[in-house]
């Protein structure tokens, strides 16, 4: 009985092992290989034969390499977004650690798509990516977006980063520049809380006069020393930074005009802190959300991250929002910078890394870390339901309605410039700016001096970047 129980064993042992070297030689004659071919995927086996890949996801099992930062490699947001784009595309992510540069050195995830190593996907804001675009680093995406019938235009709009007519990048989501306000410093001065229609910089100047108390320490408008601001108003009334012939465009008298009109509001008007403290660093970045004492700051909306951080930022006021101003008697504008997705020139495999920034441009924003969206193709509800439920959450108790946000950040009607001068040069070209004007602001130079000296140099600096 013994005996036979032990064959009986035996018996079973073996056919198990046959049905599992089965299994392992079916799934070697099975084995196979996804490719894709012109956007189809397709599963080529070993016996040569094809079968339509029946997943749905073209590019399912291609691995891409995204240039990242350790920092940004250990963020919960970029974590989340590569992972979906696993779980919906089947794509696989991997970072690529850069390392970050330190002051004075140049972009390192430059230094390595010039040294010719591969990867698949880089994210700058638009500035930053124009030096890519530049360095010929960059794959336009217009071809690419052709062969896949999609349309770039309408789902970005003005947004999108267009360097020498192409197409370079697809856009996440925008900063756009907004006016933030401190209601405390209008209920103590009485003053109305600003509304967003007609708001411009006549109207700002008007307001932040009635709210300045210099005596008790109040200002009633403040910005920053950025080289942006010293332009800001003749970008704002349309002037171009270049010529046709492309040349610097300095010497038109809007530039000489918005030089001026920004150092008058502190140096003239005592609205705001003057150049000088401002070059002093008496004013940091970040005073407007670290003091209760200045009553208007226009900035990128980035400044929000401040207003809802309550640890970082205690604030007993509460904070309201309205739109950029813009020069009265032109249309209403704003400025705005991207952050986009770009595919580099040394990318193995361009059509898999297209459908994942496009992906992750069209899909970033509902991760829900705040973003504003660079989509210029969703629908009313669709806003609304974001602001409700991922941009006004965190400012509820600040009275910030759905109207505010929709007029500061989704007004499809106002013109968006770029925040900086993107061009030949520009990265020398806004230096420039911000060491003349500060010798303007600090009445160093006159303004005639000071704004032949920025043409002269940003004429010498097109002709540097063109050797």
């Amino acid at each position: 009985m013994k005996k036979m129980r032990l064959l009986s064993l035996i018996l079973v042992f073996t056919m198990a092992v046959n049905l599992f070297a089965g299994c392992t030689k079916a799934d070697e004659d099975n084995s196979s290989q996804t490719t894709v071919d012109n956007g189809e995927a397709t599963t080529e086996t070993e016996n040569g034969q094809e079968t339509e890949d029946t997943s749905g996801k073209k590019y399912d099992g291609v691995t891409l390499k995204w240039a990242v930062t350790e920092t940004g490699a250990s963020t919960g947001e970029n974590v989340e977004l590569i992972e979906k784009i696993k779980e919906d595309l089947g794509i696989n992510i991997e970072f690529t650690i850069v390392p970050t540069p330190k002051d004075g050195e140049i972009d390192r995830t430059l230094v390595s798509l010039m040294a010719g190593d591969e990867l698949d996907i880089v994210y700058s804001a638009t500035p930053s990516l124009k030096i890519y675009q530049s360095a010929g680093v960059l794959t336009p995406l217009d071809e690419l977006a052709e062969n896949m019938g999609y349309d770039m235009k309408e789902v970005f709009g003005e947004n999108l980063p267009v360097f020498d007519g192409a197409v370079y990048g697809l856009p996440a989501y925008s900063d756009i520049w907004l006016t933030f306000y401190n209601k405390k410093v209008f209920d103590d001065a009485g003053v109305p809380y600003p509304e967003a229609e007609g708001w411009t910089w006549e109207k700002y100047i008007e307001t932040a006069e009635k709210l300045t108390d210099i005596e008790n320490g109040v200002w009633g408008s403040y910005m920053l020393d950025y080289n942006n601001y010293y332009y800001m108003y003749a970008t704002q009334k349309g002037a171009d930074a270049y010529k046709a012939d492309g040349t610097s465009n300095f010497d038109d008298p809007l530039y000489s005009e918005a030089l001026k009109f920004f150092a008058d509001l502190g140096n003239e008007k005592e609205i705001q802190p003057t150049m000088g403290m401002l070059a002093a660093g008496e004013y940091p970045w970040n005073a407007f959300a670290a003091s209760d004492n200045i009553g208007m700051f226009v900035c990128g909306g980035w400044v929000t991250s401040l207003l809802k951080n309550h640890e970082k930022y205690p604030r007993e006021w509460k904070a309201g929002i309205l739109p950029m101003p813009y020069p009265e008697g032109s249309e209403a504008s704003t400025l705005v910078v991207n952050g986009n997705y770009a595919i580099p020139t040394t990318s193995a495999n361009k059509e898999a890394a297209f459908e994942a920034v496009k992906y992750m441009a069209e899909n970033q924003y509902e991760l829900g870390y705040g973003r504003v969206p660079a989509r210029v193709n969703l629908s009313d509800e669709e806003i609304t339901r974001y602001i409700e439920e991922e941009l006004g959450a965190d400012f509820v108790d600040d009275g910030i309605t759905v109207e505010d946000f929709r007029a500061g950040w989704f007004d499809a009607e106002r013109i968006p410039y770029p925040e900086k001068i993107i061009g030949t040069a520009d990265t020398s070209i806004n230096q420039i700016w911000f060491e003349e004007a500060q010798e303007y602001g600090l009445g160093i130079k006159p303004l005639e001096e000071t704004m032949q000296s920025i043409q002269e140099r940003s004429n010498r600096a097109i002709e540097e970047a063109k050797q």
